[in-house]
């Protein structure tokens, strides 16, 4: 019914300088579903520097989606190097630049270079539109390309010495073989909720897929613990020192259903952005609480399962801390509070339109 209805009041407290920051996230999801003329301009009247009421990067960014303005995207790159991606119904990635700090499993100095993360854990609609590439009729040339590099990851035992007997059982319906789990249950598939119930075999694939079709193999893989431990906790202090213990700012204190979803608080997962007073200072949502992520990694040296990290939905405050890791089976598809977030490496050429 969205369409029909007028805007006025939303345009009103879009405007309205008291208005929170979460608010307005809000108000422009309803704007953004609206989709009308009127409903466009009321966010671009909001986004100019006149109205003074923009909160950050983060909400201006999202303007900038919603309007579709080369301008908002511009001023927002001056707070945030995002990157859009075309060929993923324009999912943002944001630039964590590298740095050193001491490894919590190792308690070794770690280094670690500059990354692309995505804001978000890779969504259901995100995922379906990987499953919809592999059950297009025709065998076009990049899906031959796709499943050939698949045989050949199988034979290096490259995703581990079991890949080989998973993509056997799969090879006649990959589509399927690749499904989540959970893509018809009601409680787990809304568009916007991130993807469970996929393998890490089926996770590494979206990101071969990604890389493809931008015509480059390992552009977009899953983060090693590493660089995600990086990612969701940043340096604090001197060159050395550790990450801080939760993703967001110090200052916001211990875990709290205002901050993330955990301890079964809401029950199942919830759609990712939810919780921006959650989200690391550079933009990253979900770093901890909703799903676990799927690392590239192994877990220790047997190489039987691979590592996750981020803490879920039912999950108790301690494993949300930026530190805290456990594993599950590669082969594994029946969890509901496992996805996964892709990284993309930061050494390319954006084309002249998309430069920050």
């Amino acid at each position: 019914e969205a369409p029909q209805k007028k805007i006025d009041a939303l345009r009103l407290k879009l405007l309205d300088p008291e208005t929170t920051r979460n608010r307005q996230r809000y108000i422009l999801q309803c704007l953004q579903s609206i989709g009308s003329d009127d409903a466009r301009d009321a966010v671009r009247a909001f986004a100019t520097p006149v109205s003074g009421v923009i909160r950050d990067a983060d909400i201006l960014q999202l303007a900038a989606f919603i309007t579709g303005d080369t301008l908002l995207a511009s001023a927002s790159a001056t707070f945030l190097h995002v990157w859009q991606n075309p060929h993923e119904q324009n999912a943002q990635y944001i630039l964590i630049p590298g740095g050193s700090y001491l490894y919590s499993l190792t308690e070794k100095e770690e280094i670690v270079g500059d990354l692309f993360f995505a804001r978000y854990t890779v969504t259901n609609k995100l995922y379906r539109s990987f499953i919809a590439w592999l059950e297009a009729k025709e065998l076009s040339e990049l899906r031959s390309a796709f499943q050939a590099e698949l045989e050949a990851i199988a034979m290096s035992d490259a995703w581990g010495k079991e890949f080989a007997d998973y993509l056997k059982k799969g090879k006649e319906d990959l589509a399927g073989h690749f499904r989540s789990n959970y893509d018809e249950d009601r409680k787990y598939n809304g568009d916007d909720q991130p993807v469970v119930g996929v393998t890490w075999y089926a996770a590494r694939a979206y990101a071969l897929w990604l890389s493809l079709l931008e015509g480059e193999k390992g552009l977009y893989r899953l983060p090693s613990e590493v660089e995600w431990e990086w990612a969701a906790g940043g340096k604090q202090g001197t060159t050395g020192e550790r990450v801080r213990s939760y993703p967001w700012p110090e200052e916001r204190g211990e875990p709290s259903p205002a901050l993330v979803n955990y301890n079964q608080n809401i029950g199942t997962t919830t759609p990712v952005g939810r919780y921006p007073e959650g989200a690391t200072p550079e933009g990253l949502y979900d770093m901890a609480g909703n799903v676990d992520e799927w690392m590239e990694n192994w877990y220790d040296k047997d190489e039987d399962c691979p590592s996750i990290r981020g803490g879920n939905w039912h999950d108790e405050a301690d494993a949300l801390r930026c530190s805290s890791r456990d594993y599950d089976d590669p082969w594994g598809w029946d969890s509901n509070d496992v996805g996964f977030r892709v990284i993309r490496s930061s050494h390319f050429s954006l084309p002249e339109h998309l430069t920050f």
